[in-house]
């Protein structure tokens, strides 16, 4: 039985105190969801004395509820605790918080000095001295190396603030602030904005006197700060030479981009890894953001911008950053051009994840897609410029231009290339592929859009050369919609890709109705005919039963 239901079960009987105490001393993750598993723990003292006496065992609480802290010792430490993740404050519908339970959260986290990492939701930064206890509390804790806090309620600046004098007083490496609601200020913080403009002068509330530097590596706050920038970000950064990780909040771009980019270049020197916030930029801002980072290894974008020939030289070519990217995540990117995807492809060696889809369903115009006219085939299956990046470990990529061809004839060259690159990619975990893009109802290809069934994932197109793919684990072609999946291809996939423990696909499509004289056909070679049940769209029937059948611990989804 998994621990949690166990557990469970255990708190329903509170008076088998043998089975308590056994339980709790073999458990080394304890979790408390809701409040009849938290109540009965409050009321049985034959659970909290079971705990108590097994204390040494538990490395990490996980609570859903926050009154967990009203039972749990204030003064005796779990001494091998190193993870916390609990829920801060109730949500009552009359919006009062009752910061009782803070406070004993709080306690606890100072109590036990061993705790490594916080995960702290539903954190009120409503309240000056509950924002300024936390402050205290990441400040003095002598072994925090991690901090989370979510704030989905209105957060007063000030308070924010105080979270980020704790972790510059700190050995926290790793500071999450997340701020889902509305910041406001008060008039005389106002002032302070106001007059921060010199970035030498020092944070409001940041800094005392004769501190040099933070020990943060990873920061990431994730907030609206287009008019507190400079009281916030800016200053930190200026004091955080061992920064390598850097999540760019909303910010105002155009005034504050000229500024942010100089701090991180000078000032960052380890900054390796980049992740775009939801704020519209431009090409040159893009541009100047990645040439501030001297030795780019991670770039993920969060916000719908674009990627011109500005971007795309400082992501290939300032610092040498095409040599030393391993991870890039552009599926948000408003406009990047078919033929920069080739050439990251044909000019980043060390790539290990490369994103360009999403992983909802829905079919998007404005997901960058690879457009096969950009592939270097030319003549009677001529290919060069093979992609460089065989150490992939994840692949999320989509096709598009074969409805452009006559037929599928003319499209065989393009596949035969696109399963040879593929087939080179031997660390392969993860594959997501799509395809065109159609306004077909149902989202189908209709019978003046065959060619792009070429490229429809059977053994005849070119699956086969995929056998390479060993380590493949997740399979993704739910926006492959012109696939014809059938029998063939899933005694292909079991016998071929012994590891993969996830499937997820779209239903039988219903291939395109092919004249005799229209110059396509099926895979096999046959006139697609809905009429003729041995056609192809017979043969599809049910790919997802038998490929439930022979991989029986598959994880199968289908995405209607």
């Amino acid at each position: 039985m998994h621990r949690s239901a166990a557990l469970s079960l255990i708190l329903e009987i509170p008076l088998i105190r043998d089975e308590i105490a056994s339980f709790l001393s073999s458990s080394a993750h304890i979790v408390l969801s809701n409040h009849r598993k938290v109540s009965l723990f409050q009321d049985s003292s034959a659970i909290q004395q079971g705990l108590y006496r097994n204390s040494d065992n538990v490395r990490s609480i996980k609570s859903n509820c926050s009154y967990i802290f009203q039972s749990l010792p204030q003064n005796d430490p779990f001494r091998n605790l190193v993870r916390l993740d609990s829920l801060v404050s109730e949500i009552h519908c009359t919006g009062i918080v009752d910061y009782t339970n803070t406070k004993r959260l709080l306690q606890f986290i100072k109590t036990n000095t061993s705790v490594r990492e916080i995960i702290l939701s539903n954190f009120s930064l409503e309240s000056g001295p509950i924002s300024r206890l936390l402050g205290d509390t990441i400040a003095q804790h002598p072994g925090l190396e991690q901090v989370t806090i979510n704030c989905y309620r209105n957060a007063d600046l000030s308070n924010i603030q105080e979270v980020l004098r704790g972790a510059v007083l700190s050995k926290v490496h790793k500071l999450t602030l997340t701020s889902r609601s509305k910041i406001f200020w008060s008039a005389e913080l106002n002032d302070v904005m106001e007059a921060a403009n010199e970035l030498d002068a020092a944070p409001y509330l940041l800094l005392p006197p004769g501190h040099m530097a933070t020990e943060l590596k990873d920061l990431k706050l994730d907030a609206d700060l287009r008019k507190s920038l400079n009281i916030t970000l800016l200053p930190l950064l200026r004091i955080s030479p061992n920064l390598e990780r850097l999540f760019v909040p909303v910010m105002d771009v155009i005034s504050t981009i000229k500024v942010l980019s100089p701090i991180l270049e000078g000032w960052c020197p380890k900054l390796r890894h980049l992740e775009g916030g939801y704020s519209f930029a431009r090409d040159e801002h893009q541009a100047m953001l990645l040439r501030s980072c001297r030795e780019l290894r991670t770039y993920i974008m969060r916000g719908s911008q674009p990627m011109g020939p500005l971007s795309m030289d400082a992501l290939l070519h300032t610092h040498g950053h095409g040599r030393t990217l391993e991870r890039l995540d552009i599926k948000c990117c408003s406009a990047i051009e078919s033929r920069h995807l080739q050439l990251i492809l044909t000019s980043c060696p060390n790539l290990t994840s490369f994103k360009t889809l999403s992983k909802s369903s829905i079919q998007s115009f404005n997901e960058p897609r690879l457009s096969i006219l950009d592939l270097p085939v030319q003549g009677a299956g001529r290919r060069e410029n093979a992609w460089i990046c065989t150490g992939l470990r994840e692949l999320y990529i989509g096709f598009t231009g074969f409805s452009t061809l006559q037929d599928q004839a003319s499209a065989k060259p393009f596949v035969d290339y696109i399963y040879t690159q593929l087939a080179a990619l031997t660390e392969l975990r993860t594959l997501h592929l799509a395809g065109e893009v159609f306004m077909t109802t149902g989202g189908y290809p209709t019978t003046a859009d065959s060619a792009a069934w070429a490229f429809d994932f059977t053994v005849s197109s070119g699956l086969g050369k995929l056998q390479t793919l060993t380590k493949l684990r997740t399979l993704n072609i739910q926006k492959l919609r012109h696939h014809r999946m059938g029998r063939d291809e899933v005694e292909w996939v079991a016998s071929n890709w012994p590891k993969l423990d996830s499937f997820c696909g779209p239903p039988d499509p219903a291939p395109p109705v092919l004249s005799s004289g229209g110059g396509g056909g099926d895979v096999a070679g046959r006139e697609v005919n809905h009429h003729d049940p041995s056609s192809g769209s017979e043969a599809m029937i049910g790919y997802v039963r038998e490929l439930m059948h022979r991989l029986p611990t598959l994880i199968v989804s289908v995405v209607v």
